[in-house]
């Protein structure tokens, strides 16, 4: 606290090290801390129990782990290239590192990386108790509390349960760290503790880049402990976290815009996450305010979960709950400056909030979301210790307390282990998402993909007419379309919704290939053409595959060198059995009077298929001809 400020009234004055408005507790000199720690923990895997059945979903799992061959196969090279990988548009080494190692120690199962994910959480958990216990000087319930709401609390299901969160789980572990080893700095005042901090942030921006704003949480318990916590020689104390930040912060706005940070990172593809949206400038305030609010009431009713939260539908930005957002926001920045000097526990606890969750209020836009629950995860924790801070000392009654804060835990308990369920596949996923935004094009989008694997091609039609409905301008819509009419032997009105796909996106290499097998009938050698451009740019389909289609193109149109150089590599590659190639082969060598290799080839596709009937029908016939 400056010389000018005033010590807040009835209460008694404690040195600099300590919060001036703060009454320490008397350590306990009982076991009810390692009680409850205990009562966390078990509570915690109550909660996350469920998500053990839980598999991958199509929702960045395939870019983190089912496809991708560095983590799926981590071997001492595949690691070292893994370490300078920008994987869906971040940087996270460490994080990426650890999905590696799960593979490594337990396989390449989904249950293994989500109770690893579980693991770290619930330490977490209790290294939430641990800092607000250290920070508060014994505030055991206050520390409890805001451990157990961050423990159970659904919102942060999505950083738990969804297994590309790991970035999640493992920042925020680093971040805690690194606050607790600052806390001891400040009590031991060794400058040991203060480098292994700053090793710790290093460590939890290489996991996340939302870890950036550890600096100012820093300043923050400075001002907890009444610190002149904004002086310069506090601030040149921390020049070192700062360069970090700024670092981290520079690089994470480059590669989230689809850069490699000037050559020093690889990037797989030219996709890029910030984006400038067609919003009005009213818009552009108007909706990320209403992000800050959604999190504030969703974080005491936390209903209507979705693993996405789209955008509001442009030109809503006059109605009232938007300006009633922009309002809230400004209120809330006016008590944390009344309560300054009043009641620190509101500065410390919404500021903590604030600075925690300022860079993911969309902003910037990155993504369709003016939200994500996964974004919560930290902050709520400033939140609720403010929240619990505050009702301990308004009623001065420890057991009231406990039981306000044990039955709202307790919901939160009923509530994660629903919420679970809903990251069990990809379907549950985007029905739970469906119920809450049933307009919304890209949620419509998903519902038709989900239909499409399931083989329900009127559903598939259903849901992507009704997602062109809302939305004209995706390509994913007519891509939809075009697949099912496809599938439906529509052939012309599926080659006209790939044509309105590629006019608005000419970039996805998967639109092509489609386009490329609806055409091969007809006309082979435009077909080739799709092939070839699908090769060139991003795309969901392995080489190996479309390889094989254009080797079936080639037989088409009688060029059977190419045939064989393709399907040669296809054999020489496929991850399933090559049965069938090996006997398209054959064709090929036939056709080129290679009689002993069309033998040798089929021979080899009935013994890797004995029910391959074609391969034994043609292996009699070419044999007949000796």
């Amino acid at each position: 606290m400056s010389k000018q400020q005033k010590p807040a009234k009835n209460i008694s004055q404690k040195p600099i090290t300590k919060p001036q408005n703060v009454v320490a507790a008397q350590p306990s000199k009982d076991i009810r801390p390692i009680i409850w720690v205990v009562i966390l923990v078990i509570a915690t895997f109550v909660a996350y129990v469920g998500a053990f059945k839980n598999g991958f979903v199509e929702w960045d799992d395939q870019h983190y782990v089912t496809n991708n061959d560095l983590v799926l196969n981590p071997t001492g090279a595949n690691i070292k290239t893994l370490m300078g990988r920008i994987v869906a548009l971040n940087y996270h080494p460490i994080t990426m590192l650890s999905l590696a190692l799960n593979v490594i120690l337990f396989g390449k199962g989904a249950t293994s990386f989500i109770v690893t994910n579980v693991i770290i959480h619930t330490i977490n958990t209790v290294l939430v108790f641990k800092f607000i216990q250290k920070l508060t000087e014994g505030k055991n319930i206050v520390a409890f509390l805001t451990a157990l709401v961050f423990g159970l609390h659904p919102m942060h299901v999505e950083s738990v349960a969804w297994i590309a969160e790991r970035k999640d789980v493992l920042y925020v572990f680093f971040f805690l760290l690194s606050c607790l080893s600052y806390l001891r700095f400040r009590r031991e005042n060794n400058n040991k503790w203060l480098i292994i901090s700053l090793l710790l942030f290093v460590c939890s921006a290489l996991s996340k880049a939302m870890a950036v704003p550890l600096p100012v949480v820093l300043l923050l318990i400075d001002y907890w402990q009444g610190r002149e916590w904004l002086s310069i020689k506090n601030l040149l104390e921390k020049s070192a976290f700062f360069a970090v930040a700024l670092f981290f912060g520079l690089m994470s706005v480059n590669v989230q815009a689809g850069g490699d940070f000037y050559g020093l990172l690889t990037m797989t593809d030219n996709h890029k996450a910030l984006s400038s949206p067609p919003f009005s400038g009213l818009e552009r305030i108007a909706y990320p305010m209403f992000g800050y609010l959604k999190y504030h009431l969703m974080a005491i009713l936390p209903f209507g979960l979705s693993n996405l939260h789209p955008y509001p539908v442009s030109g809503s930005a006059s109605n009232p709950k938007y300006f009633l957002a922009i309002a809230f926001f400004i209120a809330s920045i006016g008590i944390m400056i009344w309560s300054y000097s009043r009641k620190k526990y509101i500065f410390f606890g919404w500021g903590f909030f604030l600075v925690t969750i300022f860079l993911v209020l969309q902003f910037l836009s990155v993504g369709k979301a003016f939200m994500a629950e996964r974004y919560s995860y930290l902050p709520y924790v400033g939140l609720f210790f403010m929240i619990f801070y505050g009702i301990d000392e308004y009623l001065k009654n420890n057991n009231l307390v406990l039981i306000i804060g044990s039955i709202f835990g307790f919901i939160c308990l009923v509530l994660t282990m629903q919420q679970v369920k809903t990251w069990k596949d990809n379907f549950s996923l985007w029905s739970n998402a469906y119920e809450q935004y049933p307009d919304d094009n890209s949620i419509l989008e998903s519902m038709a993909d989900e239909y499409g694997r399931q083989g329900q091609y009127d559903k598939v039609q259903e849901f992507g007419e009704r997602a062109l409905a809302v939305n004209t301008n995706s390509y994913h819509t007519y891509e939809i379309l075009a697949n099912v009419y496809a599938l439906k032997k529509d052939i012309p009105k599926s080659l006209q919704m790939y044509d309105k796909a590629i006019a608005l996106d000419s970039t996805v290499g998967n639109v092509y290939f489609n386009r490329g097998v609806t055409l091969v009938e007809s006309n082979p050698a435009k077909a080739i053409e799709d092939y070839n451009k699908s090769m060139s740019l991003p795309s969901h389909d392995k080489l190996f595959k479309i390889r094989g289609a254009r080797a079936y193109a080639y037989l088409k149109l009688n060029k059977f060198k190419e045939a064989i150089e393709d399907y040669t590599y296809v054999i020489e590659n496929i991850d399933t059995n090559p049965s069938t190639y090996y006997t398209d082969r054959s064709i090929a060598k036939y056709n080129l009077n290679d009689k002993a290799g069309a033998i040798a080839d089929l021979k080899q596709a009935v013994s890797l298929d004995p029910s391959n009937q074609i391969a034994q029908e043609n292996l009699k016939l070419i044999s007949a001809q000796k």
